[in-house]
């Protein structure tokens, strides 16, 4: 094989220094085949090309089943000859039949060109295992541009842009689109005007539980969870106290979600609270403030006694709430 490989390179180098670059008929160079090679056909698939159009040349040759050859790349042959030539695919080698000890092989080799004139294609340059290199003749091609007709040629003005009327196929998805805007356009307003006037989806008011329902239901949940008897006297403590701070909030109007305790325990004085509860409320914010923030740990009876204080804190405030409602009601 590095044998065949150098015999290769050799025929190249004298390819590009063979003088068959003639354009002339008279100009041919008859290069006989060694006498087992028969060329049984070798043509283009057009004579003539405009330029930029492709061709097709195929070579059929017949030789014995045991006789092998190799082919130079024709693109390498062609840039050897500088010929006004560019190879689109490359040679391609196919068998087309065994029989009776020989074989017929087709060569075949995509062309183009971008330049005008009548030329001779380069020769294909082949190589034995034997070291006989082998030339196989070239037809011609005739390459042309396309050509003008002065004499009738007539200059016309530019058209302008063709206009074509819409279809409903085109207007129709565009249709669509507007009125699926709209749409959801209008259920967002439908909800965010629900949302403030405290409905649902569909109009019908939204009833909510009172804070006291809502604390002392928290405040259950928290007992359940058995936090402090597991050690978690911190996630407790927090619960409680944010149930508690939601409640005041909700009960007395002031936002004691983002009050400190003390700032809590102020806002509430003066309100008719009973100082007994409002004791018992400001000692177990206390001892919540030194759970959180002091890493103290409470006595079992400060743990037990916790959900009781916030308990009686919110019915006795609600029931307060209650007691003026029935006097204002009286009078």
């Amino acid at each position: 094989m590095k044998r065949l490989q150098y015999i290769l390179l050799l025929a190249l180098m004298f390819a590009g220094a063979l003088q068959v670059r003639a354009q002339q008929p008279e100009q041919v160079i008859e290069i006989p085949l060694p006498g087992w090679l028969q060329v049984k056909e070798s043509a283009i698939s057009r004579d003539s090309i405009l330029v930029g159009e492709q061709v097709v040349w195929s070579t059929v040759m017949e030789m014995p089943q045991e006789q092998e050859i190799m082919f130079a790349p024709y693109s390498a042959v062609v840039e050897a000859e500088k010929a006004p030539i560019d190879v689109v695919h490359d040679i391609q080698i196919d068998t087309l039949a065994i029989k009776n000890g020989k074989k017929e092989l087709q060569a075949r080799i995509l062309l183009t060109s971008f330049d005008s004139g009548y030329y001779k294609l380069p020769l294909m340059v082949a190589l034995t295992p034997q070291g006989d290199t082998i030339y196989l003749d070239s037809p011609f091609l005739d390459v042309t541009n396309t050509q003008i007709d002065t004499a009738n040629f007539v200059m016309h003005p530019l058209k302008g842009q063709a206009r074509y009327p819409l279809t409903v196929k085109e207007v129709l998805p565009w249709v669509a689109l507007g009125v699926l805007v709209l749409l959801l356009g209008y259920l967002l307003y439908r909800y965010i005007r629900y949302r403030r006037e405290n409905r649902d989806f569909f109009g019908k008011p939204i009833v909510q539980d009172p804070p006291h329902i809502v604390a002392l239901r928290e405040l259950d949940k928290i007992r359940g969870e058995k936090l402090w008897q597991n050690g978690k006297e911190k996630l407790y403590y927090t619960g409680i106290t944010d149930t508690l701070r939601g409640y005041i909030e909700a009960r007395y109007g002031v936002g004691a979600m983002e009050m400190t305790s003390s700032e809590i325990m102020e806002s509430l004085k003066g309100r008719d609270i009973e100082e007994r509860r409002y004791s018992e409320l400001d000692g177990l914010f206390r001892t919540a403030d030194l759970v959180k923030f002091a890493k103290y740990v409470p006595q079992v009876d400060e743990n037990e006694e916790a959900i009781p204080v916030a308990v009686r804190f919110v019915n006795a405030t609600f029931e307060q709430e209650l007691q003026q409602e029935k006097q204002n009601g009286e009078e």
